[in-house]
């Protein structure tokens, strides 16, 4: 009799943690149950404080494209003249960007526009032409392309195309 008592209760525990049969859920109740997407809202670019922290040689040109999607832009360096493109990044984002140069001496570096000192967190000539970045805090990078220091001032120059995507 103890026996039975013991595996009544234990089939209703049993019963309990499984709890009652649930109908198999339809594509519309999933929909329905799977959270909403969240709007990402991108920092602000101020385009004269970031010409500011260049040199006279450099001109600032802010991405403007979807917070999540992708675009392309294409220029030119002429000796150490060369675009500089700001790209806005929320916290938890991933930018990529990749870099085709027309010039074997033309390279990209990646830097976050907070960083007073200037120092890249992408090197081009050290970490190749593709970068993946992800955000810890909302920042905006600065793409710098740029021919390396002797084709520079030999006036070389180069054109090159960048892809940039924030997921």
């Amino acid at each position: 009799m103890r026996t039975e008592m013991l595996i009544g209760v234990l089939a209703l525990s049993l019963a309990a943690c499984n709890g009652p049969a649930q109908p198999a859920a339809t594509k519309e109740s999933a929909a329905a149950a799977a959270p909403a997407p969240v709007a990402v809202t991108l920092p602000p670019v101020d385009v004269a404080a970031v010409q500011a922290s260049l040199t006279p040689d450099d001109t600032v040109e802010a991405l403007t494209f979807a917070p999540t999607g992708a675009t392309s832009a294409s220029g030119a360096i002429k000796s150490y003249k060369a675009p500089v493109y700001a790209v806005p990044v929320a916290a938890g984002q991933t930018l990529t960007v990749a870099f085709k140069p027309s010039n074997t001496s033309q390279y990209l570096n990646v830097v976050d526009a907070a960083d007073t000192t200037g120092a890249a967190v992408h090197r081009g000539e050290v970490d190749g032409p593709d970068a993946s970045l992800t955000a810890v805090r909302d920042t905006v990078y600065l793409l710098k392309p740029f021919l390396v220091r002797a084709a520079a001032r030999r006036g070389e120059s180069g054109t090159f195309e960048i892809t940039v995507t924030r997921k």
